[in-house]
């Protein structure tokens, strides 16, 4: 959470579709960082924390089943990343990709007994790659962030709308020339 006394705490949610093949192809929302970051008087944003919450709205209470198979056997995946540059293919976003700030991927399977066909246990992981803190200096954007996300044979929720909560915690910054040139560069990749 916020630990210096100038920063600022940043939330928004998006929504996505998830098709009736449980996919979802590489689709981004935008953070607005317009009230922040103006490359003509030299200020950006420091990012210091990125957090992300996937929920489901057609669950009464909001949550996203754990297991995101349905179909017995097969894998799922999720993949969410928060980044200043916007990739054509989402097999390409990795931690050591160019201005990926952080990144998480869910994964989830099913075992079923090969005689009975009953599932005998699933297996869920949840990684978030990169450092969830980039405390205490951040890392500094001139430009909006871009959400990323996609959805691979999520069989739990064929044709449903799923939602991400954003958490962003930075600090506004002056930056120097040097700054500058590095993130001039950026708001050129958008």
């Amino acid at each position: 959470m916020a630990k210096g006394t100038r920063d600022l705490i940043l939330r928004d949610r998006l929504q996505f579709d998830v098709d009736g093949a449980g996919n979802t192809d590489l689709l981004y929302g935008r953070v607005d960082m317009s009230d922040f970051v103006n490359v003509v008087k030299r200020e950006g944003f420091a990012v210091k924390e990125v957090r992300y919450h996937l929920r489901d709205p057609a669950n009464e209470n909001g949550v996203l089943d754990p297991l995101l198979v349905g179909a017995a056997g097969s894998l799922a995946s999720l993949k969410v990343f928060c980044t200043t540059t916007a990739y054509e293919n989402i097999a390409d976003v990795g931690i050591a990709s160019p201005d990926v700030i952080s990144l998480l991927e869910m994964t989830s399977v099913q075992f079923v007994d090969a005689i009975s066909g009953v599932p005998q246990w699933g297996q869920n992981q949840w990684n978030h790659y990169g450092t969830p803190d980039l405390h205490p200096d951040g890392y500094n954007v001139v430009s909006d962030l871009l959400i990323g996300i996609g959805a691979s044979v999520v069989s739990s929720a064929v044709n449903q709308t799923l939602e991400i909560d954003i958490m962003i915690i930075g600090e506004p910054v002056k930056l120097n020339e040097a700054d500058m040139t590095e993130m001039l560069t950026q708001g050129q990749d958008l």
